[in-house]
């Protein structure tokens, strides 16, 4: 059975009820449970921050996860490096939970964001929840580093040639790199948005 669907039955919530909640159409809902299409990355951060997961978790690329556990804190930066690690950063701004079960398939930290570039999806101010990993997808939001300045956050294209990072807002140009520009410069992948968290 979809895990979307296991999740939303789990909670108890009727399609209609967890449409609205994530601010889709309950069309749009039944085809990601019937796995007739995939949510964009924009419900699948709605969607993985209401359930307390990771986006991999409800697309099926994690393990089940075990039972939900005591919760864990995990450091908000402000900005972060590529020679600095989330747990020695200086700027650390506040903490923010994750569940038990969430915390159990990875390490992971948060990032605040700055800036306009991924608008409207994700705004200035919000927090994005980041799983500490170096590889990730085409299609993936993540966390990158380039020249060892502070990082960005941005949506990937892989191809074999290189890889481009593309901004949410189309008043920004993309980024890309040649593969050989990736080792020289270098692009360092810091890790995978797996939540998005609002500003209060």
């Amino acid at each position: 059975m979809n895990r979307i669907k296991i999740l939303r039955m789990k909670n108890k919530l009727k399609q209609q009820e967890l449409s609205k909640i994530i601010n889709v159409s309950q069309a749009s809902l039944s085809g990601y449970e019937s796995g007739k299409y995939e949510p964009d990355n924009k419900t699948l951060l709605n969607l993985a921050a209401f359930f307390g997961v990771t986006t991999d978790y409800l697309l099926g690329k994690d393990s089940v996860p075990d039972p939900p556990g005591t919760s864990k804190k995990i450091p908000v930066l402000r900005s972060l490096r590529a020679e600095v690690s989330a747990e020695s950063a200086k700027d650390v701004v506040g903490y923010e939970e994750i569940s038990g079960e969430m915390a159990k398939q990875g390490d992971f930290f948060a990032i605040k964001m700055h800036g306009d570039s991924m608008e409207p999806r994700i705004q200035d101010g919000d927090t994005v929840i980041v799983q500490n990993r170096s590889m990730v997808e085409t299609g993936d939001i993540a966390v990158v580093s380039i020249r060892g300045d502070e990082a960005t956050v941005k949506k990937i294209a892989k191809y074999e040639s290189g890889i481009t990072l593309i901004p949410y807002n189309p008043k920004y140009e993309l980024l890309s790199f040649s593969a050989e520009e990736l080792t020289r410069l270098p692009v360092v992948i810091l890790g995978k948005a797996v939540q998005l968290r609002g500003k209060c």
